[in-house]
């Protein structure tokens, strides 16, 4: 069995505030030691469970978020973003998806950090309907037939996920920075949540047969609201209907609107040509950037992993 660990990092044990997640920065040095020990011990609740082969892909901002000589060595890591054989790169031997630190949807009230696919949308919607991450990744997955069979992050982050991929596992991480910076009572807490993903992973893994690929009834007709009718004017390079700051299109299925949402955030009309290049140089880039290139960690008083 073959298991894929995708990593976000807003909602890892250990990260209370906004820079901790933010790419360059001594707290998000931290933060990536926060993230890959969650991810490791997903890692391992996956090999207790059984499984054969790990691949952790992060998927947070530009990849290459995790410390790769940290991870469990019997993992092998992916970062970035791909165009083919998917946005993930090759996909098509997953058997499950465990998702470790997803964050809240745009718009949510009182959470942390939350957006949706990239910080530009006030709110996501498809068929009318405000959707969270999970409801566009783990379709994005369904429709290549794999399910996502856990997801861990603050509460509501949690709660909204649940809605979209029911029988998933799932473990709750607190976003207050009292909870990690209180001395031993923050290693008990840190310690003991861990050993919940590591347990939590493995039951999903063990109960597989339970788990189903989201798969959204076709068409789909997406509307990405953005913050601002300056950004939705700079980002809508492509002419997709627009009225104010909402930008609207159909797609058939997830994988046609998810690569439209892509050509939307990451790719105008000027730049999709050499898209290939361009992601191919941007995985190259950040993973040496983010290896030897990187500010020495600062955790504001929290314990270091």
């Amino acid at each position: 069995m073959h298991v894929a660990v995708f990593a976000d990092i807003e909602g890892s044990f250990g990260i209370w505030r906004m820079r901790q997640c933010r790419m360059g920065t001594a707290e998000w040095q931290y933060g990536r030691h926060c993230l890959t020990e969650d991810v490791n011990h997903v890692v391992r609740g996956a090999f207790d469970a059984g499984v054969t082969h790990v691949t952790v892909n992060d998927t947070h901002e530009v990849g290459f978020n995790c410390l790769i000589d940290r991870l469990d060595p019997r993992a092998k890591y992916v970062g970035g973003h791909f165009i083919q054989p998917s946005f993930y790169g090759k996909i098509s031997d997953f058997d499950l998806v465990l998702y470790v630190a997803i964050h809240a949807a745009s718009g949510t009230e009182n959470a942390f950090f939350p957006h949706t696919h990239y910080g530009v949308f006030s709110e996501m919607r498809i068929n009318g309907r405000p959707v969270c991450e999970m409801d566009i990744y783990g379709a994005y997955l369904g429709e290549f037939g794999i399910p996502v069979g856990f997801v861990s992050g603050e509460k509501i982050a949690v709660e909204q996920a649940l809605q979209a991929i029911p029988w998933a596992q799932s473990v709750v991480v607190d976003k207050r920075e009292e909870t990690y910076t209180a001395g031993e009572e923050s290693r008990i807490y840190l310690r003991d949540g861990r050993q919940h993903l590591r347990e939590k992973a493995a039951q999903a893994v063990r109960q597989i047969k339970d788990m189903k690929p989201l798969i959204p009834p076709g068409p789909l007709h997406f509307e990405a609201e953005f913050r601002s009718i300056e950004l939705a004017d700079r980002f809508n390079t492509w002419g997709f209907k627009q009225k104010d700051r909402t930008v609207e299109w159909h797609a058939e299925n997830m994988i046609d609107g998810f690569d439209k949402l892509n050509k939307l955030t990451f790719y105008s009309k000027r730049v999709y040509p050499f898209r290939r290049p361009v992601s191919f140089f941007n995985r190259c880039f950040f993973r040496v950037k983010n290896t030897y290139f990187c500010p020495r960690p600062d955790s504001e008083g929290a314990l270091m992993p």
